[in-house]
């Protein structure tokens, strides 16, 4: 896998791990009911999310249900608990699996989206909710999802936009960090990849970001959640593509008993599950198969064995293979040799605007040629001043973002104009930061200061990072804080020392 991919895992290894100050989980899905303290804050677009996905299950013939980036599992109960289905969650983060069995008891294994590691049509239904934003092989995610799937795939994504400039912009600058949102998707881009599919918004407008009540949540979500197009201004897509074999019935249930009986599931801070049953263990593990061969697996000490040794660790098994090379383009297109040409072509398209490097290996950016800029992020207050890297400053803390770096760093130079009218020549200061492999983000004791020139012409800024103490063995990542006060900027130059 890519760097991307290994890198997003330890972060969300971390994340969810993550206990409050009293020893409680910090729950990322509405595991404690909605506006529980112990949260990510308010639910209301999550739970408008799920109403979506239940109105389409309620709609299907399903016994099983696979949830690929299910969190810790509150999907997974959630649906065992309204249809009596067989359900297991998985997720990149072998932590958040761990999370699902501690707070469910729901069956899962650590697993990339993009190597599935089931048979052709083991689930009636599989469920990829709010993932393919994040992944590294979006393309490759889609098609394992529609693998595994007997009667529907369920997909859903809050990152649809309508305008296309502004889309190939944010893929222009975007430069791959743990768990980002990553891939953002044009509703064209999800017609012409998932023909035959049921696309509807998830919300008809953007949900409040105030925390709400259960009164407050239920009435929003009832009134924005009836639209049956996508049109601009609206919030994301719920995808419903139909399995080969897709068995739809009558829905048993109307919207506010489906909202009703989802508020009602929640567990209390501090809950322990019991394990699975043996029955649902038993079934569960004899649905895995080896993600490289497909053929079945053997039971070892604390492992599953087959091409490779796959971990057991707390009753969760492993697949997520660091060493395992990304998928490259020419396996796609033999996998889509089968497939109708334009669905062929329209998923190749899809995955080269969407493909992203694992790093840049160039020392030299020239930063007054567009390709070079490809991968640096920009935060909010540097506003364009023209073509390139010429900016006004709007605050305090204009930074920029390079793209992946990955590699040991002994010093830069940067080539910039700082132009602030009234203020002293030598009054203004710059920093650079930076992010290892076991960095969460930027830190204050992960950086040097450099003093600047306030002259409005350029300058050559040479900053020695070698002999930090805090300075890992290799940098990922560079911010690159240009001035401290408004102020125009001409970024024009970065050359790195390894």
């Amino acid at each position: 896998m890519g760097l991307y991919t290994r890198t997003t895992r330890a972060w969300l290894d971390q994340r969810f791990r993550r206990r409050s100050a009293d020893g409680v989980y910090f729950a990322h899905m509405p595991v404690y009911g909605i506006g529980h303290p112990d949260a990510e804050g308010g639910h209301t677009a999550r739970l408008a999310r799920f109403l979506r996905i239940l109105r389409a299950l309620d709609g299907l013939s399903f016994h099983t249900l696979l949830d690929v980036g299910g969190a810790e599992g509150y999907l997974a109960h959630v649906v065992r608990t309204m249809f009596g289905a067989e359900v297991a969650s998985t997720d990149l983060s072998l932590a958040a699996c761990q999370r699902a069995r501690e707070l469910f008891a729901v069956s899962g294994a650590a697993l990339d989206s993009a190597r599935l590691p089931f048979a052709d049509g083991a689930f009636d239904v599989v469920v990829c909710s709010e993932v393919l934003e994040h992944v590294e092989n979006p393309v490759e995610t889609l098609l394992e999802l529609q693998r595994v799937a007997r009667v529907a795939a369920i997909v859903t994504t809050e990152e649809v936009r309508y305008d296309r400039f502004w889309l190939d912009q944010y893929l222009f600058k975007r430069p791959g960090w743990p768990h980002m949102e990553r891939n953002l998707f044009h509703p064209d881009d999800l017609r012409d990849t998932l023909p035959g599919a049921t696309l509807l918004p998830q919300c008809d407008t953007p949900p409040p970001q105030q925390p709400l009540d259960a009164a407050a949540a239920t009435a929003w979500i009832l009134a924005n959640t009836s639209s049956t197009s996508l049109q601009p201004g609206r919030i994301g897509v719920c995808a419903v593509i139909p399995g080969r074999e897709f068995a739809s019935r009558p829905r048993t249930r109307d919207d506010a008993s489906l909202l009703a009986e989802l508020l009602a599931i929640h567990v209390q801070p501090g809950h322990v599950a019991t394990a699975p049953t043996a029955a649902a263990e038993a079934a569960w593990l004899a649905k895995l198969r080896d993600p490289s061969t497909g053929a079945p697996l053997h039971h070892g000490a604390g492992a599953l064995l087959g091409s490779r040794r796959y971990p057991v660790v707390d009753g969760v098994p492993d697949f997520v293979d660091v060493e395992a090379p990304p998928p490259e383009r020419e396996a796609l297109l033999a996998r889509l040799a089968g497939h109708a040409p334009a669905h062929r072509d329209a998923l190749l398209r899809l995955r080269d605007r969407l493909h992203l490097p694992d790093r840049w290996s160039q020392d030299v950016f020239d930063l007054t040629q567009r390709e070079a800029r490809r991968g640096f992020w920009p935060n909010e207050q540097l506003v364009p001043r023209g073509e390139g890297f010429r900016w006004q400053a709007t605050g305090d803390d204009p930074w920029v973002v390079t793209p992946c770096l990955q590699r040991s760093l002994r010093a830069l130079r940067l080539v910039m104009r700082i132009h602030a009218p009234g203020v002293p020549i030598d009054a203004g200061t710059g920093q650079v930061f930076w992010k290892g492999p076991d960095d969460e983000t930027f830190t204050e004791a992960g950086s040097v200061k450099f003093p600047l020139v306030n002259d409005g012409q350029l300058h050559t800024y040479d900053i020695v990072l070698a002999g930090h103490p805090n300075l890992p063995r290799e940098v990922q990542w560079l911010r690159l804080d240009l001035a401290d006060g408004p102020c125009e900027i001409d970024l024009e130059r970065l050359e790195l020392q390894s």
